[in-house]
């Protein structure tokens, strides 16, 4: 009897985790249908991307030309570059933004490399093209302000508040102020 007893209570126990594990599933099935079903496209859902409706926090960044950046010149339609040195999305990104410049103005945040100062004078002169440049460092509190995880990220925001986000020219298709898309 005992034994009957240990068999059922262990069998109860195995149904109710297997039951606990097809909840989520179902749940992981859903939500991804629905990220499809709802702006998911043709390619991966970026979870390291700010989502649109980010407001961003205060920051100040010096530029290369010596004045502050602040969230204050997040005052209009505005795109904002995350770049590292040495990164190569981020490369291909930079030279695709310099071939199909922005008409929004534009900010770009370069993730500067000490040990490879003439890249990262490469990189800022590039982006220079495009509108006001800063240089950080690793961890710098501009990447929280914006809550940047990731090199490249571009953002499209208006009066402060991301309303676009993506790592490709095509993320922002439908933007006012976009780059116009390279063929």
């Amino acid at each position: 009897m005992t034994l009957l007893i240990t068999a059922v209570v262990l069998l109860t126990v195995v149904v109710a985790v297997h039951l606990l594990f097809t909840f989520g599933l179902v749940a992981r099935i859903r939500e991804l249908s629905e990220l499809q079903q709802h702006g998911g496209g043709s390619h991966a859902v970026n979870t390291h991307l700010p989502r649109p409706g980010t407001v961003v926090r205060p920051f100040s960044v010096t530029g290369t030309d010596g004045a502050a950046i602040t969230e204050a010149d997040l005052d209009g339609p505005v795109q904002v570059g995350f770049f590292q040195v040495g990164c190569g999305p981020c490369r291909m990104l930079s030279d695709a933004l310099v071939t199909a410049p922005p008409t929004a103005r534009f900010v770009s945040i370069v993730d500067g490399d000490p040990a490879a100062p003439d890249a990262t004078a490469q990189l800022v002169a590039k982006l220079g093209a495009l509108g006001r440049v800063a240089v950080i460092g690793v961890d710098d509190p501009v990447l929280t302000a914006f809550e940047v995880v990731a090199f490249p990220t571009l953002l499209h925001t208006h009066s402060g508040v991301v309303t676009a986000s993506g790592t490709r020219l095509d993320d922002f298709a439908d933007e006012p102020g976009a780059p116009a898309q390279v063929a």
